[in-house]
C-alpha cells in the first residue's frame, strides 16, 4: 500500500472510532432512560426532579467505566 492509502485508511478508522464512541454514549444514556422510563410515567414532575441527580450520577458512572 502506498503511504497515501495508509493515511486515508487511518483517517477513515479514526472517523469510525469517533462514531462508535458517540454511539456508545447515546446507547448508555438510552439504557438508563429505558430502564427508568416506566417509573417516570407514574411520577409527578417534582418526583422526577428528585431522582434526576441519582440518574445523572448513574450516567456519569457509566461514562467513566466506558471511557476511562
Amino acid at each position: 500500500m502506498s503511504n497515501e492509502k495508509i493515511k486515508d485508511s487511518e483517517y477513515y478508522l479514526r472517523d469510525i472510532s469517533k462514531t462508535l464512541n458517540n454511539l456508545n454514549k447515546i446507547m448508555s444514556c438510552f439504557l438508563v432512560i429505558a430502564t427508568t422510563e416506566s417509573t417516570f410515567k407514574s411520577k409527578t414532575n417534582d418526583e422526577i426532579k428528585k431522582v434526576m441527580p441519582q440518574i445523572n450520577e448513574t450516567l456519569k458512572s457509566i461514562h467513566e467505566n466506558i471511557y476511562d
